[in-house]
């Protein structure tokens, strides 16, 4: 595994824990528990800025990969008009 794929890993494990901590804190405030709001608060900030993480990498990931596919797409066009100027010349067809 790459050094992504693990900080991708530990990352979305975080972010379970944090989400199933935020999901019990807020079930005791409700219920007139124990956590304080300056500790959900620091909780609730890190959830929602792992996810921004998360997020952004995500788009980072995608955009590279279409990136690539854009530039496979155009080598195969490329392709192509070398294969039909092949084409012609053997069969001997002038352009119009």
């Amino acid at each position: 595994m790459k050094i992504i794929d693990y900080f991708d890993l530990i990352l979305k494990i975080l972010l379970l824990i944090l989400g199933i901590l935020i999901i019990i804190w807020t079930l005791q405030l409700l219920l007139g528990g124990s956590p304080g709001l300056a500790e959900y608060n620091f909780a609730l900030i890190l959830l929602i800025a792992g996810l921004f993480i998360q997020l952004f990498r995500e788009v980072g990931v995608m955009k590279n990969e279409m990136e690539h596919n854009f530039s496979n797409i155009k080598h195969s066009f490329i392709n192509i008009k070398e294969d039909m100027n092949s084409i012609k010349s053997k069969l001997k067809i002038k352009e119009l």
